[in-house]
Protein backbone atom coordinates (compact mmCIF):
# COMPACT_ATOMS: atom_id res chain seq x y z
CA UNK A 1 0.00 0.00 0.00
CA UNK A 2 1.36 3.33 -0.93
CA UNK A 3 2.24 6.05 1.84
CA UNK A 4 1.90 10.05 1.85
CA UNK A 5 3.22 11.68 5.00
CA UNK A 6 2.21 15.24 5.15
CA UNK A 7 3.85 17.49 7.02
CA UNK A 8 1.71 20.77 8.13
CA UNK A 9 2.15 24.50 9.34
CA UNK A 10 5.90 23.93 8.48
CA UNK A 11 7.35 27.75 8.71
CA UNK A 12 10.45 27.76 6.41
CA UNK A 13 9.61 24.95 3.55
CA UNK A 14 12.64 25.37 1.93
CA UNK A 15 14.76 24.71 4.94
CA UNK A 16 12.92 22.25 6.23
CA UNK A 17 12.60 20.46 2.32
CA UNK A 18 16.52 20.33 2.73
CA UNK A 19 16.56 18.20 5.79
CA UNK A 20 14.13 16.05 5.14
CA UNK A 21 15.85 15.35 1.71
CA UNK A 22 19.25 14.29 3.90
CA UNK A 23 16.94 12.67 6.27
CA UNK A 24 15.21 10.49 3.67
CA UNK A 25 19.14 9.36 1.49
CA UNK A 26 19.66 8.10 4.63
CA UNK A 27 16.86 6.10 4.59
CA UNK A 28 18.22 4.94 1.14
CA UNK A 29 16.57 4.62 -2.44
CA UNK A 30 16.07 7.12 -4.75
CA UNK A 31 14.48 10.61 -3.96
CA UNK A 32 12.14 12.68 -6.81
CA UNK A 33 11.73 16.19 -5.85
CA UNK A 34 8.65 17.32 -7.83
CA UNK A 35 8.30 21.29 -7.65
CA UNK A 36 5.67 23.34 -10.27
CA UNK A 37 8.46 25.48 -11.84
CA UNK A 38 11.75 26.24 -12.89
CA UNK A 39 12.50 29.13 -10.20
CA UNK A 40 11.73 26.74 -7.30
CA UNK A 41 14.05 23.88 -8.65
CA UNK A 42 16.72 26.44 -9.43
CA UNK A 43 16.36 27.47 -5.71
CA UNK A 44 16.55 24.21 -4.50
CA UNK A 45 19.85 23.45 -6.11
CA UNK A 46 21.53 26.03 -4.69
CA UNK A 47 20.42 25.21 -1.22
CA UNK A 48 21.34 22.06 -1.11
CA UNK A 49 24.85 22.97 -2.44
CA UNK A 50 24.97 25.42 0.45
CA UNK A 51 24.90 22.83 2.89
CA UNK A 52 28.00 22.49 4.94
CA UNK A 53 30.48 20.33 2.90
CA UNK A 54 29.69 16.94 5.63
CA UNK A 55 26.18 16.82 4.92
CA UNK A 56 26.46 17.22 1.50
CA UNK A 57 23.56 15.82 -0.88
CA UNK A 58 24.55 14.47 -3.76
CA UNK A 59 21.51 16.01 -6.26
CA UNK A 60 21.14 16.97 -10.00
CA UNK A 61 18.33 18.95 -11.82
CA UNK A 62 16.61 16.10 -13.84
CA UNK A 63 14.70 17.20 -17.36
CA UNK A 64 11.43 14.27 -17.44
CA UNK A 65 11.53 14.25 -21.32
CA UNK A 66 15.42 12.75 -20.49
CA UNK A 67 16.08 9.24 -19.48
CA UNK A 68 15.69 9.03 -15.43
CA UNK A 69 19.23 8.95 -13.93
CA UNK A 70 19.52 6.06 -11.57
CA UNK A 71 22.74 6.61 -9.74
CA UNK A 72 21.88 9.84 -8.50
CA UNK A 73 20.43 9.96 -4.80
CA UNK A 74 17.98 12.91 -5.40
CA UNK A 75 16.81 13.97 -8.38
CA UNK A 76 15.16 17.79 -9.01
CA UNK A 77 12.38 18.27 -11.49
CA UNK A 78 9.14 19.84 -12.83
CA UNK A 79 6.80 19.71 -15.53
CA UNK A 80 3.90 20.21 -16.98
CA UNK A 81 2.69 16.57 -16.18
CA UNK A 82 3.63 14.09 -13.55
CA UNK A 83 6.59 11.36 -15.05
CA UNK A 84 6.64 8.00 -15.45
CA UNK A 85 9.30 6.95 -12.54
CA UNK A 86 9.87 3.64 -10.32
CA UNK A 87 7.39 2.73 -7.99
CA UNK A 88 10.65 2.60 -5.45
CA UNK A 89 11.50 5.92 -5.89
CA UNK A 90 9.95 8.13 -3.27
CA UNK A 91 8.84 11.55 -4.13
CA UNK A 92 8.87 14.87 -2.34
CA UNK A 93 6.16 16.73 -4.06
CA UNK A 94 6.37 20.78 -3.71
CA UNK A 95 3.56 21.20 -5.91
CA UNK A 96 -0.09 21.11 -6.15
CA UNK A 97 0.08 18.48 -7.96
CA UNK A 98 -2.06 14.94 -7.24
CA UNK A 99 1.21 12.20 -7.35
CA UNK A 100 -2.23 9.70 -6.77
CA UNK A 101 -3.20 10.30 -10.46
CA UNK A 102 0.75 9.68 -12.02
CA UNK A 103 1.08 6.88 -14.52
CA UNK A 104 3.19 4.77 -12.00
CA UNK A 105 2.37 5.47 -8.68
CA UNK A 106 5.05 6.15 -6.08
CA UNK A 107 4.59 4.18 -2.88
CA UNK A 108 5.82 6.91 -1.20
CA UNK A 109 5.22 10.47 -1.04
CA UNK A 110 5.82 13.51 1.08
CA UNK A 111 3.99 16.63 1.64
CA UNK A 112 5.50 19.89 2.77
CA UNK A 113 2.77 22.15 3.86
CA UNK A 114 3.45 26.08 4.67
CA UNK A 115 0.86 28.04 6.99
CA UNK A 116 -1.21 29.89 4.16
CA UNK A 117 -4.38 29.27 3.89
CA UNK A 118 -4.14 28.48 0.45
CA UNK A 119 -1.38 25.65 1.08
CA UNK A 120 -3.65 24.12 3.93
CA UNK A 121 -6.42 24.10 1.40
CA UNK A 122 -4.33 22.38 -1.20
CA UNK A 123 -3.35 19.89 0.95
CA UNK A 124 -6.49 18.92 2.26
CA UNK A 125 -7.73 18.06 -1.58
CA UNK A 126 -4.33 16.09 -1.82
CA UNK A 127 -4.78 14.31 0.91
CA UNK A 128 -8.63 13.45 0.01
CA UNK A 129 -6.88 12.26 -3.29
CA UNK A 130 -4.94 10.13 -1.69
CA UNK A 131 -7.38 8.60 0.75
CA UNK A 132 -9.99 7.72 -2.08
CA UNK A 133 -6.89 6.25 -3.63
CA UNK A 134 -5.93 3.38 -0.88
CA UNK A 135 -2.63 5.59 0.07
CA UNK A 136 -1.66 5.01 4.12
CA UNK A 137 -1.76 8.69 5.21
CA UNK A 138 0.51 10.07 7.90
CA UNK A 139 0.70 13.39 9.36
CA UNK A 140 3.07 15.75 11.60
CA UNK A 141 2.24 19.11 12.34
CA UNK A 142 5.49 21.61 12.72
CA UNK A 143 3.10 24.15 14.07
CA UNK A 144 5.97 25.88 16.54
CA UNK A 145 8.80 23.48 15.78
CA UNK A 146 10.64 25.30 13.17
Amino acid sequence: MPKATFYTHVAQPAVFACRLIARAIRDGGQILVWSDSAVAVQQLDVDLWQQIPESFIPHEVWLPTDPMPSETPVLLAFGNALPNIPQDCTVLNLSADFWSQAPAIPNRILEIVGNSLEDLAEARDRFRAYRQSGFEIEHFSREGKD
